[in-house]
Protein backbone atom coordinates (compact mmCIF):
# COMPACT_ATOMS: atom_id res chain seq x y z
CA UNK A 1 0.00 0.00 0.00
CA UNK A 2 0.70 3.73 -0.85
CA UNK A 3 -0.37 7.14 0.43
CA UNK A 4 -0.61 7.71 -3.40
CA UNK A 5 2.34 10.09 -3.47
CA UNK A 6 5.59 9.52 -5.24
CA UNK A 7 8.48 8.06 -3.63
CA UNK A 8 11.70 11.05 -3.69
CA UNK A 9 13.65 8.46 -5.63
CA UNK A 10 10.89 8.49 -8.48
CA UNK A 11 10.97 12.17 -9.02
CA UNK A 12 14.70 12.38 -8.46
CA UNK A 13 14.39 9.30 -11.63
CA UNK A 14 11.83 11.79 -13.63
CA UNK A 15 13.85 14.87 -13.10
CA UNK A 16 16.93 12.93 -14.45
CA UNK A 17 15.41 11.49 -17.35
CA UNK A 18 16.29 12.92 -20.86
CA UNK A 19 12.80 11.64 -22.34
CA UNK A 20 10.37 14.14 -21.40
CA UNK A 21 13.17 16.81 -22.68
CA UNK A 22 13.40 15.27 -25.83
CA UNK A 23 9.87 14.28 -26.39
CA UNK A 24 7.98 16.94 -24.04
CA UNK A 25 6.01 13.69 -22.48
CA UNK A 26 7.25 10.65 -21.29
CA UNK A 27 5.73 7.76 -19.10
CA UNK A 28 7.10 5.61 -16.26
CA UNK A 29 5.89 2.79 -13.99
CA UNK A 30 6.35 3.78 -10.08
CA UNK A 31 4.73 2.67 -6.94
CA UNK A 32 1.35 4.73 -7.30
CA UNK A 33 1.14 3.15 -10.36
CA UNK A 34 2.06 4.38 -14.20
CA UNK A 35 2.28 8.37 -14.83
CA UNK A 36 3.27 10.49 -17.25
CA UNK A 37 6.19 13.43 -16.91
CA UNK A 38 5.56 16.09 -19.01
CA UNK A 39 7.45 18.82 -19.89
CA UNK A 40 6.98 22.47 -21.61
CA UNK A 41 6.31 23.68 -24.57
CA UNK A 42 8.27 26.71 -26.07
CA UNK A 43 6.22 29.72 -26.70
CA UNK A 44 4.09 29.87 -30.23
CA UNK A 45 3.96 32.48 -32.83
CA UNK A 46 1.16 34.77 -32.96
CA UNK A 47 1.24 34.42 -36.08
CA UNK A 48 -1.10 31.97 -36.39
CA UNK A 49 -3.67 33.51 -33.69
CA UNK A 50 -3.97 35.85 -35.95
CA UNK A 51 -4.91 34.09 -39.05
CA UNK A 52 -7.21 32.33 -35.94
CA UNK A 53 -9.07 35.72 -34.78
CA UNK A 54 -9.21 37.05 -39.05
CA UNK A 55 -10.80 33.53 -39.67
CA UNK A 56 -13.47 34.39 -36.64
CA UNK A 57 -14.53 37.95 -37.44
CA UNK A 58 -14.79 36.86 -41.01
CA UNK A 59 -17.20 33.66 -40.13
CA UNK A 60 -18.87 35.94 -37.28
CA UNK A 61 -18.57 33.66 -34.67
CA UNK A 62 -16.31 35.53 -31.91
CA UNK A 63 -16.06 32.67 -29.61
CA UNK A 64 -13.61 30.87 -32.44
CA UNK A 65 -11.41 33.27 -31.74
CA UNK A 66 -7.78 32.49 -30.76
CA UNK A 67 -7.53 31.74 -27.04
CA UNK A 68 -3.70 32.75 -25.47
CA UNK A 69 -1.73 30.21 -25.65
CA UNK A 70 1.49 31.09 -23.59
CA UNK A 71 4.17 28.19 -23.50
CA UNK A 72 6.83 27.77 -21.35
CA UNK A 73 6.12 27.76 -17.25
CA UNK A 74 3.16 30.31 -18.06
CA UNK A 75 1.32 27.42 -19.85
CA UNK A 76 2.44 24.95 -17.15
CA UNK A 77 0.59 26.75 -14.41
CA UNK A 78 -2.76 27.20 -16.91
CA UNK A 79 -2.78 23.33 -17.02
CA UNK A 80 -1.68 22.72 -13.40
CA UNK A 81 -4.90 25.04 -12.13
CA UNK A 82 -7.63 24.00 -15.02
CA UNK A 83 -7.10 19.98 -13.71
CA UNK A 84 -7.28 20.98 -10.33
CA UNK A 85 -10.74 23.10 -11.51
CA UNK A 86 -12.07 19.97 -13.06
CA UNK A 87 -11.19 17.52 -10.75
CA UNK A 88 -12.72 19.77 -7.95
CA UNK A 89 -15.76 19.79 -9.65
CA UNK A 90 -16.15 15.86 -10.46
CA UNK A 91 -14.13 15.76 -14.12
CA UNK A 92 -12.55 13.00 -14.89
CA UNK A 93 -8.97 14.71 -15.58
CA UNK A 94 -5.31 13.17 -14.26
CA UNK A 95 -4.25 13.55 -10.95
CA UNK A 96 -1.37 16.06 -10.31
CA UNK A 97 0.86 14.16 -8.29
CA UNK A 98 4.30 16.35 -8.90
CA UNK A 99 5.32 20.34 -9.63
CA UNK A 100 8.60 21.51 -10.61
CA UNK A 101 10.14 24.06 -12.07
CA UNK A 102 9.90 22.87 -15.45
CA UNK A 103 7.72 19.76 -15.71
CA UNK A 104 5.06 18.10 -13.65
CA UNK A 105 3.79 14.78 -13.44
CA UNK A 106 0.40 13.17 -13.16
CA UNK A 107 -1.46 9.96 -13.46
CA UNK A 108 -1.38 8.10 -16.71
CA UNK A 109 -5.02 7.55 -18.05
CA UNK A 110 -3.84 5.40 -21.09
CA UNK A 111 -2.75 5.87 -24.97
CA UNK A 112 -5.88 4.75 -26.46
CA UNK A 113 -8.48 7.77 -27.09
CA UNK A 114 -11.86 8.67 -28.85
CA UNK A 115 -10.19 9.72 -32.22
CA UNK A 116 -8.06 6.29 -32.18
CA UNK A 117 -11.48 4.51 -32.07
CA UNK A 118 -13.30 6.10 -34.46
CA UNK A 119 -10.66 5.54 -36.71
CA UNK A 120 -10.35 2.68 -36.44
CA UNK A 121 -14.13 1.94 -37.24
CA UNK A 122 -13.99 0.19 -33.70
CA UNK A 123 -18.01 -1.68 -33.31
CA UNK A 124 -18.30 0.93 -30.12
CA UNK A 125 -17.31 3.84 -31.81
CA UNK A 126 -20.65 5.40 -31.70
CA UNK A 127 -21.21 4.44 -28.13
CA UNK A 128 -18.06 5.86 -27.37
CA UNK A 129 -18.55 9.09 -29.51
CA UNK A 130 -21.90 9.46 -27.19
CA UNK A 131 -20.03 8.62 -23.82
CA UNK A 132 -17.74 11.74 -25.22
CA UNK A 133 -20.91 14.25 -25.58
CA UNK A 134 -22.28 13.14 -22.38
CA UNK A 135 -19.34 13.98 -20.63
CA UNK A 136 -19.09 17.18 -22.07
CA UNK A 137 -22.60 18.03 -20.92
CA UNK A 138 -21.40 16.76 -17.27
CA UNK A 139 -18.65 19.07 -17.35
CA UNK A 140 -20.74 22.52 -18.77
CA UNK A 141 -23.41 21.49 -16.08
CA UNK A 142 -20.73 21.22 -13.06
CA UNK A 143 -20.04 25.10 -14.54
CA UNK A 144 -16.83 23.57 -16.48
CA UNK A 145 -15.23 23.92 -19.85
CA UNK A 146 -12.38 21.89 -21.54
CA UNK A 147 -11.03 24.33 -24.16
CA UNK A 148 -8.92 21.99 -26.70
CA UNK A 149 -12.34 19.73 -26.46
CA UNK A 150 -10.84 17.28 -29.02
CA UNK A 151 -11.24 13.44 -29.90
CA UNK A 152 -8.00 13.03 -29.55
CA UNK A 153 -7.80 14.35 -25.77
CA UNK A 154 -10.64 11.61 -24.97
CA UNK A 155 -9.11 8.67 -23.14
CA UNK A 156 -10.35 5.68 -23.86
CA UNK A 157 -9.69 2.19 -21.83
CA UNK A 158 -9.79 -0.53 -24.13
CA UNK A 159 -8.21 -2.84 -22.48
CA UNK A 160 -10.59 -5.38 -22.17
CA UNK A 161 -14.29 -6.09 -22.24
CA UNK A 162 -16.71 -3.08 -23.66
CA UNK A 163 -14.16 0.31 -24.32
CA UNK A 164 -15.15 2.94 -22.31
CA UNK A 165 -14.56 6.79 -22.07
CA UNK A 166 -11.92 7.28 -18.67
CA UNK A 167 -11.24 11.36 -18.71
CA UNK A 168 -10.05 14.32 -20.66
CA UNK A 169 -6.66 15.59 -21.04
CA UNK A 170 -5.05 18.99 -22.51
CA UNK A 171 -5.20 21.93 -20.58
CA UNK A 172 -2.67 24.56 -21.71
CA UNK A 173 -4.96 27.51 -22.46
CA UNK A 174 -8.19 29.22 -20.69
CA UNK A 175 -10.80 30.40 -23.35
CA UNK A 176 -12.18 32.31 -20.41
CA UNK A 177 -9.40 34.60 -20.79
CA UNK A 178 -10.87 35.25 -24.16
CA UNK A 179 -14.57 35.05 -24.00
CA UNK A 180 -17.65 33.92 -21.00
CA UNK A 181 -18.20 30.87 -19.99
CA UNK A 182 -20.68 29.71 -22.39
CA UNK A 183 -19.48 31.06 -25.02
CA UNK A 184 -16.31 29.16 -23.94
CA UNK A 185 -19.16 25.58 -23.59
CA UNK A 186 -20.59 26.37 -26.86
CA UNK A 187 -16.19 26.46 -28.25
CA UNK A 188 -16.27 22.84 -26.91
CA UNK A 189 -19.09 21.12 -28.79
CA UNK A 190 -17.96 22.78 -32.04
CA UNK A 191 -13.99 21.46 -31.08
CA UNK A 192 -15.66 18.30 -30.11
CA UNK A 193 -17.69 18.16 -33.53
CA UNK A 194 -15.40 19.52 -35.75
CA UNK A 195 -12.83 16.74 -34.50
CA UNK A 196 -15.18 13.65 -34.86
CA UNK A 197 -17.94 14.01 -37.83
CA UNK A 198 -16.06 13.20 -40.16
CA UNK A 199 -14.66 9.82 -38.90
CA UNK A 200 -17.71 8.80 -37.24
CA UNK A 201 -19.55 6.58 -39.77
CA UNK A 202 -23.52 6.13 -38.71
CA UNK A 203 -26.61 6.75 -40.78
CA UNK A 204 -27.00 10.77 -40.71
CA UNK A 205 -30.65 10.54 -39.15
CA UNK A 206 -28.97 8.43 -36.10
CA UNK A 207 -26.43 11.10 -35.72
CA UNK A 208 -28.72 14.11 -36.30
CA UNK A 209 -31.41 12.39 -33.63
CA UNK A 210 -28.37 11.90 -30.78
CA UNK A 211 -26.67 15.61 -31.23
CA UNK A 212 -30.88 17.06 -31.14
CA UNK A 213 -30.93 15.11 -27.35
CA UNK A 214 -27.36 16.36 -27.21
CA UNK A 215 -28.19 20.05 -27.49
CA UNK A 216 -31.46 19.95 -25.88
CA UNK A 217 -29.99 19.06 -22.57
CA UNK A 218 -27.54 22.12 -22.64
CA UNK A 219 -28.89 25.41 -20.61
CA UNK A 220 -30.78 28.24 -22.75
CA UNK A 221 -27.93 30.38 -23.59
CA UNK A 222 -25.68 27.74 -24.75
CA UNK A 223 -28.23 26.63 -26.95
CA UNK A 224 -28.68 29.96 -28.35
CA UNK A 225 -25.11 30.61 -29.28
CA UNK A 226 -24.56 27.27 -30.46
CA UNK A 227 -27.83 27.94 -32.73
CA UNK A 228 -26.14 30.98 -34.15
CA UNK A 229 -23.24 29.82 -34.35
CA UNK A 230 -25.12 26.84 -36.62
CA UNK A 231 -26.71 29.80 -38.69
CA UNK A 232 -23.07 31.45 -39.25
CA UNK A 233 -21.21 28.13 -40.25
CA UNK A 234 -24.09 26.54 -42.45
CA UNK A 235 -22.54 27.74 -45.59
CA UNK A 236 -18.73 26.04 -45.31
CA UNK A 237 -21.31 22.86 -46.11
CA UNK A 238 -20.26 23.92 -49.90
CA UNK A 239 -16.72 23.03 -49.04
CA UNK A 240 -15.41 19.21 -50.42
CA UNK A 241 -16.40 16.27 -48.55
CA UNK A 242 -13.86 14.35 -50.45
CA UNK A 243 -10.55 13.02 -48.44
CA UNK A 244 -8.34 14.29 -51.29
CA UNK A 245 -8.98 17.57 -49.94
CA UNK A 246 -7.31 16.86 -46.56
CA UNK A 247 -8.15 15.84 -43.33
CA UNK A 248 -8.78 19.43 -42.22
CA UNK A 249 -11.24 20.40 -45.07
CA UNK A 250 -13.31 17.06 -44.75
CA UNK A 251 -13.60 17.84 -40.93
CA UNK A 252 -14.79 21.45 -41.34
CA UNK A 253 -16.82 20.45 -44.05
CA UNK A 254 -18.68 17.75 -41.74
CA UNK A 255 -19.11 20.19 -38.67
CA UNK A 256 -21.30 22.85 -41.03
CA UNK A 257 -23.17 20.13 -42.59
CA UNK A 258 -24.39 18.46 -39.14
CA UNK A 259 -24.88 22.02 -38.24
CA UNK A 260 -26.66 23.32 -41.45
CA UNK A 261 -29.47 20.25 -40.58
CA UNK A 262 -29.33 21.10 -36.81
CA UNK A 263 -30.34 24.66 -37.78
CA UNK A 264 -32.84 23.43 -40.16
CA UNK A 265 -34.68 20.64 -38.21
CA UNK A 266 -35.11 23.82 -35.64
CA UNK A 267 -35.72 27.07 -37.17
CA UNK A 268 -37.66 28.94 -33.81
CA UNK A 269 -34.57 27.92 -32.04
CA UNK A 270 -33.30 31.39 -30.59
CA UNK A 271 -30.03 32.33 -32.10
CA UNK A 272 -27.23 34.44 -30.78
CA UNK A 273 -23.89 35.94 -32.11
CA UNK A 274 -22.57 38.02 -29.51
CA UNK A 275 -20.46 41.19 -30.98
CA UNK A 276 -18.46 41.63 -27.73
CA UNK A 277 -18.24 38.96 -24.90
CA UNK A 278 -16.96 39.38 -21.51
CA UNK A 279 -13.53 38.11 -20.11
CA UNK A 280 -11.69 36.78 -17.26
CA UNK A 281 -15.45 35.19 -15.83
CA UNK A 282 -14.23 32.65 -13.51
CA UNK A 283 -16.74 29.79 -13.11
CA UNK A 284 -15.62 28.08 -10.39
Amino acid sequence: MTDGRLQLSEIERIAASPGWRERRVEVFDTSVGRVIAKGQRPPRSPARYRVLDALARLLGVPFLRAVPAYGGAAAQAVEIRRLQALAAAGVPVPEVLHVAQDFFVMRWLGASHLALMLHQRHPAAFELWQQGARALLQVHAAGQYLSQCFGRNMIVDDGGGQPRLVGMIDFEDDPLEAMGLAEAQVRDWLSYLQSTLWDLHVPRPQLDAALDALIAAERADVRALFAGACRRLGWLRCLPARRKYGRDTIAVQAVAAAAHRWRRRHPHEPAQIPFSSTTNQDPR
